[in-house]
């Protein structure tokens, strides 16, 4: 029964995994007896698709010492339109004060619209000095976090989808976009490759000067019914891992 090998390499990270999937399903393979998953089932796909998606183009775009900002409101915005206009102006802003010091500028934004009246950016850009930051934004209060998780960002990513479903569930539909990104985002490099085997090992494939990141070893039956194994490499660096 044939099975796809997918290694995404993005940024310091090597994803791998390997699942079965309709489109390769062969007579005689192993699969579970639910056909047609419900629409639970398909929307936590979707779920985990968003943040595989968004996980993969943060690791690839950015590093350790860029920035994580919470942008907040003096006067709250109505709701997403609003804030989508505000949002232009300061990024406007951004680039022509990134454009003085012939730096690139990249970022990741998503909003956040509350049901309680809470209003927010959370953004993803490349590192500036914060009294650009505090030039551009005139709207409100400014929490500024360097990136330091070794170019894995896959808990911002997952929290950054968050974000997006409650503003949506807030709102009850989807005003724009989930989360918008600068045209210059690099997409990583993904290759897949179907192997013909009566099945898969799960196991670990090393690499040197990488390590595994813990707990991303993932083995199970997804919602569709079929097995996957799943887990990611970081690039060692050698200076903050002490070696």
């Amino acid at each position: 029964m044939p099975y796809v090998e997918e290694v995404c390499q993005a940024g310091k990270t090597i994803e791998v995994r390997k699942y079965y999937s309709p489109r390769w399903h062969s007579e005689g393979e192993r699969r579970a007896k639910k056909e047609k998953p419900t629409s639970e089932a398909v929307e936590k796909i979707n779920h985990r698709n968003r943040e595989r998606d968004l996980r993969r183009l943060m690791n690839n775009n950015f590093k350790d010492g860029d920035l994580l900002l919470r942008l907040d409101f003096c006067n709250k915005p109505t709701g997403s339109e609003e804030m989508q206009d505000i949002m232009a102006q300061f990024i406007r802003r951004l680039r022509r004060e990134y454009s003085k010091t012939g730096t690139e500028l990249k970022y990741i934004y998503v909003k956040e619209v509350g049901p309680r009246g809470c209003r927010h950016i959370h953004m993803m850009l490349t590192k500036c000095d914060t009294e650009v930051l505090r030039k551009c934004w005139k709207f409100g209060g400014i929490h500024i976090d360097p990136l330091n998780s070794e170019g894995q960002y896959g808990k911002i990513a997952a929290y950054f989808i968050k974000y997006a479903l409650r503003t949506e569930e807030t709102e009850e539909r989807l005003i724009g976009k989930r989360w918008y990104g600068s045209r210059n985002l690099a997409k990583p490099e993904v290759k897949k490759k179907v192997i013909k085997a009566n099945k898969f090992r799960a196991t670990v494939k090393e690499k040197n000067g990488y390590y595994l990141e813990k707990d991303s070893v993932k083995y199970g039956v997804n919602e569709m019914g079929y097995e996957y194994f799943s887990y990611t490499l970081i690039k060692t660096d050698m200076q903050t891992r002490g070696a």
